[in-house]
């Protein structure tokens, strides 16, 4: 077994562990209805402060970017620019991406608390902005190689012809990247289904339908990939 699975596995156990501790805490707890929004509003608060920082953020690595790809350097600096810039990139999509997903999370709990004003409007917001940020990284490649042919994300086939603008050490490290990424969600939405049945049965609040659609995304996915595989 590699170190990302352990690692993985490792992180699900802890998770179910402390979602059981909440879970046992939340049940043994009596909170008034005063005591419940009070606590609601400072989890909201948190968590639009956290994406009000990931904002911040992602623009801010933007900016450094667009910065670095028009300063004039010497050959000797080219490498070390590019490395730098590649680092940067990374750190914009990630952020963009968890902006992304906390947004949706956001905008859910609001829905699911019947938190239908400021909340839903805000996690809306910056959900648009989160995916507008997401389109202007990656048609950001056109800045970063001027000299190279990759596509805009609005192009039809955009995957198949941004393999095709990328050289063989960027293929590389994409399908690294893709794989390790493959098998470390697959085992943890394995261990999100164990933690789901927990749930199910210490609270007696039935989770068979968020479990059915895990397993039916995970069949989904592998289905999708040995398929692509096989027909070849």
């Amino acid at each position: 077994m590699n170190k990302e699975a352990v690692k993985v596995i490792i992180a699900a156990l802890l998770g179910g562990i402390s979602s059981y501790f909440v879970m046992f805490v939340l049940k043994n707890t009596n909170l008034s209805q005063f005591e419940r929004s009070l606590y609601l509003d400072y989890i909201f608060t948190g968590l639009f402060v956290i994406l009000t920082i990931l904002t911040l953020s992602y623009v801010i690595r933007y900016l450094q970017i667009r910065q670095l790809t028009r300063r004039s350097v010497s050959s000797d600096e080219e490498d070390a620019i590019d490395d730098q810039v590649n680092r940067y990139y990374a750190d914009g999509m990630m952020i963009v991406q968890f902006s992304n997903l906390l947004s949706i999370g956001l905008a859910s709990f609001s829905i699911i608390e019947n938190q239908f004003g400021l909340h839903l409007i805000l996690s809306g917001f910056f959900f648009v902005i989160s995916c507008i940020a997401s389109v202007f990284y990656l048609n950001l490649m056109h800045h970063i190689y001027p000299d190279r042919q990759f596509p805009k994300y609005s192009e039809t086939n955009y995957i198949k012809k941004l393999f095709a603008a990328s050289d063989d050490g960027e293929r590389h490290v994409m399908l690294e990247g893709l794989i390790r990424s493959q098998s470390s969600l697959q085992l943890l939405l394995m261990g999100i289904i164990v933690v789901l049945v927990v749930y199910s049965y210490e609270t007696g609040q039935s989770q068979i339908f968020a479990i059915s659609l895990l397993i039916i995304a995970l069949i989904w996915s592998n289905a999708k990939y040995f398929l692509h595989v096989r027909n070849r």
